[in-house]
């Protein structure tokens, strides 16, 4: 596999991993379950960690792809850009997941403030991963950039008479 490939791979765990520790979060604040919300601060504190992965492999993976057909140079130095951000959010989640979960081991209880405090991050960088990642879908995938939405392809008359 290519560093391209395992950029791919590894992608999904830090975006799938905040949403899905989310709406566990949420849930269990919601009915006030602290097994749920343990097992959701654990996972957050997963998820957060995998983006170091993802965000050493992405230079690799530029580095496979920038002189391919159809790759966008411009699209891959936003994604780049936007990347940093969504790296510093999942680190922010993972150790306040960290933390809510020390914090509670030491009171014997999981503190709410701190459970609502890794929810916000949780919150925050499901939108900053999600953004980046859809950026980084941009650079391979014309069909997905705002450009390609008026170019109109010679001789295809879309099923028109």
């Amino acid at each position: 596999m290519s560093a391209a490939h395992w950029h791919l791979v590894l992608n999904h765990i830090p975006l799938l991993g905040n949403l899905f520790g989310a709406i566990l979060l949420a849930f269990g604040l919601w009915r006030g379950q602290a097994d749920v919300q343990k097992a959701s601060l654990g996972l957050l504190a997963v998820a957060g960690l995998a983006i170091i992965a993802v965000y050493l492999t992405g230079e690799p993976a530029e580095e496979v792809v920038e002189g391919l057909a159809g790759v966008s140079h411009d699209a891959i130095e936003t994604h780049e850009h936007f990347a940093w951000y969504g790296l510093v959010a999942g680190l922010a989640t993972s150790v306040g997941a960290l933390g809510a979960l020390l914090y509670g081991a030491v009171r014997q209880r999981l503190a709410r403030w701190t459970v609502q405090a890794t929810l916000l991050l949780a919150l925050v960088s499901v939108a900053l991963i999600g953004y980046t990642a859809n950026l980084g879908g941009k650079i391979s995938h014309p069909e997905l950039r705002d450009d390609t939405a008026t170019q109109v392809i010679p001789g295809d008359d879309h099923g028109e008479e």
